[in-house]
């Protein structure tokens, strides 16, 4: 335990948090986190308010340029298998009427040899969504304990949590204890609770508090402390500017609730719309009813939607918008692309003859 008189002004440099990555996705969180600091720190010199949610924009940006080569590749690889669908149809015709597996084992042979030939590939089109997961759970930490990456939110969480180890001990306890139990109960499985337990008295025990406590909570807690809770006003404010964008707190879960439940609607819509524009664009392959990968992509981009909606309302509004935000840039690029590329192949079909 600390003693409070020992509280002051004190900075943790390294927090302990509820929920930490594994072996394989803490060193790509930790990276992120460094970069998402760096920018953050960057933004934070000029503005406050918003700048959570600005640093996830400038951050989404960054990672679609680094992606950008993956999605070219994709939309290169779309427009040659538009062309090639009559060479295509040829290997499948040869092969028609014959259903036994012996005739379906070359056919599949033989049009695997020909992409391979051409520098198609059927799967393609998945390969920038497989390289994105690994960054979406590892952003998900990021998001749930930004005062773990942010050294800005970590300074005002910990001047958060020793303001109120300065509250009386019996007031703290009377106000904080059952805040602290909902807390222990929701997260009693996990490994730092079994064997640590939690302590009110302890600063990264009341940090982890600060981090699980919503807007409803605080506004309860204050009205309990009264004046006790004075030092508490400013600092709390501090940490909604920071972390409110567009009057949606990024570090809570999106919920149901508004303003909140838009992160989830624009999940899902703009996941949507970036998979209709890739059917619409690429229709001589969506009209194929031989193409697995299409098939496949048909179903995903109704599925999809309704799978990223869901997953937002529970996860910390962040991370939805970084899936928003991403989705529209996504969007721009593949319009930009596929007329390059519809126009850069019909040039070289008429010089082809």
């Amino acid at each position: 335990m600390f003693g409070s008189e020992l509280l002051s002004g004190v900075v943790l440099t390294t927090f302990t948090s509820v929920k930490m990555p594994g072996s394989i996705l803490g060193p790509i969180a930790k990276i992120l986190g460094q970069v998402y600091n760096m920018l953050f720190n960057g933004l934070y010199g000029m503005t406050e308010a918003g700048v959570l949610g600005f640093a996830i924009i400038l951050f989404t940006l960054i990672v679609k340029a680094i992606l950008f080569p993956l999605m070219v590749k994709q939309q290169k690889s779309s427009f040659k298998m538009q062309m090639l669908q009559p060479e295509l149809e040829k290997i499948r015709n040869k092969y028609k009427g014959k259903t036994d597996q012996m005739s379906q084992q070359k056919m599949a042979m033989e049009m695997q040899d020909f992409q391979k030939k051409n520098g198609i590939s059927l799967m393609g089109g998945c390969l920038p969504l497989l390289v994105q997961l690994p960054i979406l759970y590892a952003l998900f930490y990021l998001f749930q304990n930004a005062y773990v990456y942010v050294d800005v939110i970590g300074q005002n969480y910990t001047d958060i949590a020793s303001a109120i180890l300065q509250i009386p001990k019996d007031l703290r306890m009377d106000v904080f204890a059952p805040y602290a139990q909902a807390f222990v109960d929701h997260n009693k499985n996990v490994e730092i609770i079994k064997t640590s337990g939690f302590d009110l008295s302890r600063l990264n025990d009341v940090v982890m508090l600060v981090n699980y406590l919503g807007a409803d909570a605080w506004t309860n807690i204050l009205n309990q402390l009264g004046s006790n809770g004075d030092t508490l006003i400013g600092l709390l404010a501090t940490k909604n500017n920071i972390e409110t964008f567009l009057f949606i707190p990024l570090v809570s879960a999106a919920g149901l609730k508004w303003p909140g439940v838009l992160i989830p609607a624009f999940a899902a819509i703009t996941t949507y719309a970036q998979s209709k524009i890739m059917m619409v664009m690429t229709p001589s392959a969506n009209n194929d009813p031989n193409n697995p990968a299409m098939a496949m992509t048909k179903t995903m981009t109704y599925v999809m939607p309704f799978m990223m909606g869901f997953f937002c309302i529970s996860m910390p509004a962040g991370l939805g918008l970084y899936w928003t935000i991403s989705n529209l840039i996504g969007i721009i690029q593949q319009v930009v692309l596929q007329k390059y590329y519809k126009k850069k192949f019909a040039g070289e079909a008429e010089q082809n003859g």
